[in-house]
């Protein structure tokens, strides 16, 4: 990271990490050296680079998938995004389903690490997966930028309506933390049965903002980050939307969330909020309350598409 002192050396800086979620660990063990030093002692520069830092990895197996989820049987797809990179991804099928859930994970998320977790969670609510490795992830290729990986959800989306056993208006969207920026592009310009955002943000400005305050450091942020987060997509989401969050997240606070479902226009009866107590940034899903809120939003959306 490039940085500028006056007169003093800054440390290592706090928003240099590999992951959104692992920021609030180093700069909670640097709060005192920063505190220390001469307010406004320190300028640093957010960058594309130290925002994505991309996982390189293998695939789900099925093998791996049948100990977590018997009930999914595996597919490998291939999709070429609008500039020819090809990402990696799996589509997980289990009988009598009829939503598809096309999942976008956070920045440390790859197939192969997490997908079997994933799987384990959406089995038992009835719905097919899908999963796409970021560009420059898992198995995807490619160098990630927060546009590319905004374009790339659209393909991802693109491709799978396409499929014969797909239908557009029966795909829930749901993105994590960093996924959650794709998921809520991909629902601001194309139609699906619902959105869900876990642990998203406003905007990368107030997410910076909330994680160095108090600390005598500014912040330049680059040109192609700023604005990005689900705060300018909520008037453009048209489909039901479910956002969730941890209590106990201190990396994408549930402000954050709150905020999003306030400048969200729909209806309260199609916008749910739910912060999910003892939940931190990534054990959303692990906890009960959060697979009975899930349950509950997908029957709602299967409600409201029956004629």
């Amino acid at each position: 990271m490039q940085s500028r002192t006056d007169g003093h050396r800054c440390p290592a800086s706090p928003l240099g990490v590999n992951n959104l979620s692992r920021f609030s660990l180093r700069a909670t063990a640097l709060a005192a050296t920063l505190l220390s030093m001469p307010l406004g002692a320190c300028v640093a520069q957010v960058s594309e680079r130290q925002f994505i830092r991309p996982v390189p990895g293998g695939t789900l197996t099925a093998e791996v998938l049948s100990a977590a989820a018997p009930s999914y049987a595996l597919t490998t797809h291939s999709i070429a995004s609008a500039d020819g990179v090809t990402l990696h991804a799996v589509y997980l099928r289990q009988p009598g389903a009829k939503v598809t859930v096309i999942y976008f994970g956070g920045n440390n998320y790859t197939i192969e690490r997490f997908g079997a977790k994933t799987a384990a969670f959406f089995a038992p609510l009835g719905v097919d997966v899908f999963i796409a490795d970021h560009r420059g992830y898992g198995l995807s290729q490619g160098k990630p930028t927060a546009a590319a990986l905004e374009a790339d959800g659209l393909a991802v989306f693109d491709y799978l309506s396409g499929l014969p056993s797909a239908d557009p208006v029966r795909i829930v969207l749901h993105g994590q933390s960093l996924g959650s920026f794709t998921a809520g592009n991909v629902a601001a310009n194309r139609p699906a049965a619902g959105v869900v955002l876990e642990s998203s943000v406003t905007t990368t400005e107030d997410w910076v903002e909330a994680q160095t305050a108090g600390m005598p450091i500014k912040v330049k942020i680059d040109e192609a980050l700023k604005g990005r987060g689900n705060l300018s997509k909520m008037a453009a989401i048209e489909e039901p939307l479910l956002l969730l969050v941890g209590s106990l997240d201190k990396t994408t606070p549930a402000r954050f969330s709150e905020a999003l479902y306030k400048a969200s226009s729909l209806p309260p009866e199609q916008k749910f909020l739910k912060i999910v107590e003892g939940a931190s940034h990534h054990d959303v899903l692990t906890k009960p309350e959060a697979a009975t809120t899930y349950a509950e939003f997908l029957r709602r959306i299967a409600d409201s598409q029956r004629p």
